[in-house]
């Protein structure tokens, strides 16, 4: 998660010092092992994202209240599906596993787990790249869940 903050926070820079529109595209980390096989079928819901992903700009944070658009950064796609896309691969890679689906699964694939994951803010606030998030996993009935936050400090502004 922290390689993708980081790339994020990259991202922020550029875009903001780029006259030109650029597209970004976060990818997961590929050098993933595989350390925790897992049998039986995950289902991965979609993730939910704060409303200023609704906009394919790259959103900035500007006090406590205020959230600008770069205009010329843009998301190369619908940032909740792609991310959740994102989260299925890398738990293919995680658990060495084919049996990881996309909602809706089908019911036929027996799916035992159910993972949830709803981003609250992921966004540059004028000095950190803020991730606030919660996930939740229920396996045959039995829920557990969690709330985190993290930051990437960062010394430049992206103005």
């Amino acid at each position: 998660m922290r390689k993708i903050i980081l790339f994020l926070t990259t991202l922020l820079f550029l875009g903001c010092s780029i006259k030109s529109s650029s597209y970004y595209l976060l990818e997961g980390d590929k050098n993933i092992v595989s350390t925790h096989p897992f049998s039986g079928a995950i289902g991965v819901n979609v993730i939910e994202l704060p409303r200023y992903f609704n906009q394919n700009n790259l959103a900035v944070k500007e006090g406590e209240n205020r959230v600008y658009f770069i205009n010329q950064a843009h998301w190369i796609s619908d940032m909740d599906e792609h991310l959740t896309k994102v989260l299925v691969a890398y738990l293919k890679r995680y658990f060495n596993t084919t049996d990881i689906y996309l909602y809706p699964w089908d019911v036929k694939k027996n799916v035992t787990k159910r993972v949830d994951l709803k981003i609250e803010n992921f966004i540059y606030d004028g000095k950190d790249v803020v991730l606030d998030a919660s996930w939740e996993i229920d396996s045959n009935g039995k829920s557990k869940a969690k709330f985190f936050h993290t930051f990437v400090n960062s010394k430049d502004d992206p103005d």
